[in-house]
């Protein structure tokens, strides 16, 4: 057991080593900017937590050694056998965790899974890892998957954990709900199962077989403004997610309780806050198949330990495509361009890194950018408001009217009044100062 933790620890250490010369990006950027805490402790569990940041180097190590005690909690808390092994190195290297393994302000995700992986390994400090487990979002109704674990009794805690983390965890909804959600998002109805089912898909096939890795993904986005009517279509994910659901479903009813079906409970649960039944977060965003990717593995690991060379070509094509990846979160730059590389299509991407040329003064590149944006998404308000913005600022004051009324005409339903106010004071602006007018652009 000791020789496989330390395989574990050291595969990873090695592995996400050079994450530490990385600097911040994203959200990264902008935590790393806010005043320090005056109370030493508070300010070290923030920074422990993410929120705030410490230096570079240490945020990233810190980062590495927690996915590192993840996949150790993995092999303990699932078997430690040769399958929970392999499944812990399985995650290690899995491409869609790269939000937790790697991204500094994806910590959440990588502290609820840590809570959950260890209250399993050691379950006498069990309720003591849930409260851990429950802090995070991601994490808070999570624990519900303990009734079909070898330990159901830990169940008994979690009132506790619900108590103790209860009022943090309604703030943060509330807040997602009133920042997030749009019109359509709030609406219920029978063609939300479709993209759900879609969105279950679009993260399982992901999770197995990384087909494609960003930061920024194309599919869905907008589902609840430009893109509306797309989000209800049936498409290759949609087939996938049907005939995922149909197989699971199949195992946990004609076969008896196993790991394959704790680990069919463990993804499922996991997954179903993120599928966009009441969307309140971003559309797709590879995090959020953190927590539940560890159900999947044991899954995965379950069917292909006994045959080498297929466990050799798993692992290689994950740790492959993983380190090759991860170069991305050298800076914010990098990472913005990974994304429009390894998705081209995603307007959200183009968006950005016309937001970053813009921030550094690169007003033209900046324009070409949301222009880009514009092709791929014409009905999108931020590009054209962004758009409106840059021709007002090259001195285009008629056609910078012009994208102003057009992105009037395309405000997402729900956001109405922040929009037309925002709207009316640039256009007021535009007429009394012309080209000083509109120098706000909206991320």
């Amino acid at each position: 057991m000791i020789d496989k933790i330390c395989w574990i620890l050291l595969l990873n250490l090695i592995f996400y080593f050079k994450t530490i010369y990385f600097s911040y990006v994203s959200d990264d950027v902008q935590s790393s900017n806010r005043p320090k805490e005056k109370n030493k402790f508070w300010q070290a569990f923030w920074v422990f937590e993410g929120k705030l940041k410490s230096t570079p180097q240490a945020d990233h190590a810190l980062t590495m050694v927690l996915h590192a005690l993840v996949c150790v909690g993995i092999y303990l808390g699932l078997g430690k056998n040769d399958i929970s092994f392999l499944a812990a190195l399985l995650f290690a290297f899995n491409p869609i965790n790269n939000q937790g393994a790697v991204w500094i302000s994806g910590r959440g995700y990588v502290l609820s899974t840590l809570g959950m992986v260890w209250t399993l390994a050691i379950p006498v400090l069990g309720p003591l890892f849930l409260v851990g487990a429950t802090y995070s979002n991601a994490g808070f109704i999570f624990p519900i998957v303990l009734a079909g674990s070898p330990h159901p009794e830990l169940l008994l805690f979690m009132p506790v954990a619900w108590w103790f983390n209860g009022r943090r965890f309604k703030r943060n909804v509330i807040l997602k709900i009133n920042m997030e959600m749009y019109t359509e998002d709030k609406k219920v109805h029978p063609k939300k199962l479709i993209l759900a089912t879609k969105t279950f898909g679009f993260y399982l096939i992901h999770s197995i077989i990384p087909i494609k890795t960003s930061f920024y993904h194309s599919l869905l986005e907008s589902i609840a403004g430009s893109k509306v009517k797309n989000a209800y279509s049936f498409c290759r994910f949609f087939w996938l997610g049907a005939v995922g659901l149909a197989v699971m479903l199949w195992y946990i009813c004609t076969h008896r309780w196993d790991m394959i079906s704790f680990g069919i409970l463990w993804w499922c649960v996991g997954i179903a806050p993120f599928i966009n039944l009441m969307r309140m977060q971003q559309e797709l965003g590879e995090r959020y198949a953190y927590l539940p990717n560890v159900g999947l593995m044991v899954i995965l690991a379950t069917f292909i330990h006994s045959y080498s060379i297929v466990v050799g070509a798993w692992l290689a094509v994950y740790a492959t495509k993983t380190w090759f990846y991860i170069n991305g979160y050298k800076d914010d730059y990098w990472l913005v361009e990974h994304a429009r590389i390894n998705c081209p299509d995603s307007w959200f991407a183009w968006h950005i890194a016309g937001m970053k040329r813009w921030e550094v003064g690169s007003r033209h590149e900046a324009m070409c950018m949301w222009t880009m944006a514009k092709i791929l998404s014409p009905k999108e308000f931020k590009v054209l408001y962004n758009l409106s913005t840059a021709l007002c600022a090259h001195g285009n004051i008629a056609e910078a009217v012009q994208f102003l009324k057009m992105a009037e005409d395309n405000i997402p339903p729900g956001q109405e009044k922040m929009a037309t106010d925002l709207i009316t004071g640039s256009r007021k602006n535009i007429e009394t100062k012309g080209k000083e007018g509109a120098l706000t652009i909206l991320i």
